[in-house]
């Protein structure tokens, strides 16, 4: 006891340490609880966190995500079309598929000899329009090869890709192959026009 009375008068007697301690740590709390509020800030304490026990905190939910009602899966991809042609000469394509709504299809017409022409579209209410195409302002005439496709489901948004697959994995069908670099399935119609 006397040693630590001792050290206490090297500075003054104890009570007078113990006056000049409250200062310090009252200032240090002080400084504490005034960095602890100035964490940067995060989402509301009541923001739902998504997990599986709460289901109303899904993306679907969100107001930046679309619904998409997807079609009975697997999905045996239907893709049809017809040519238009306007009073200029331009080839217009209206096609229908039973793929999803918001889907993002393209199209192509082109040639060997080098003419290629491509659009795309989204597929709305089962349907989408491309073009119309010319070459360079002049109407189209002859032997063309023309595609519709659905490409790689990374290419799609979100909630496509929620009803196709990944991968593409849940499309069917005669129209539907296996891209070759990335091995996901993909969808398409090719076939060779005559526009006269």
């Amino acid at each position: 006891m006397t040693q630590g009375f001792s050290q206490c008068n090297l500075l003054g007697t104890c009570d007078d340490l113990l006056m000049r301690s409250v200062p310090v740590i009252a200032t240090g709390a002080t400084l504490l609880l005034a960095l602890s509020s100035c964490s940067s800030p995060a989402e509301p304490d009541d923001a739902p966190v998504p997990s599986p026990t709460n289901p109303s905190s899904t993306l679907a939910a969100s107001p930046t995500t679309k619904t998409v009602a997807c079609p009975p899966l697997p999905i045996d991809v239907t893709i049809t079309y017809e040519l238009v042609i306007d009073a200029r000469g331009g080839v217009t394509i209206n096609a229908a598929s039973n793929l999803p709504d918001g889907a993002e299809l393209n199209s192509s017409f082109f040639t060997e000899t080098g003419f290629f022409a491509q659009d795309e579209g989204v597929l709305e209410k089962g349907k989408v329009t491309f073009g119309p195409f010319s070459d360079k302002a002049t109407p189209l005439h002859g032997n063309y090869d023309m595609s519709i496709t659905l490409p790689i489901a990374r290419n799609q948004p979100a909630e496509i890709r929620a009803c196709i697959g990944k991968a593409g994995e849940n499309l069917t069908g005669p129209l539907v192959s296996i891209e070759e670099i990335t091995g996901d399935k993909v969808a398409s119609v090719s076939v060779r026009v005559n526009i006269s």
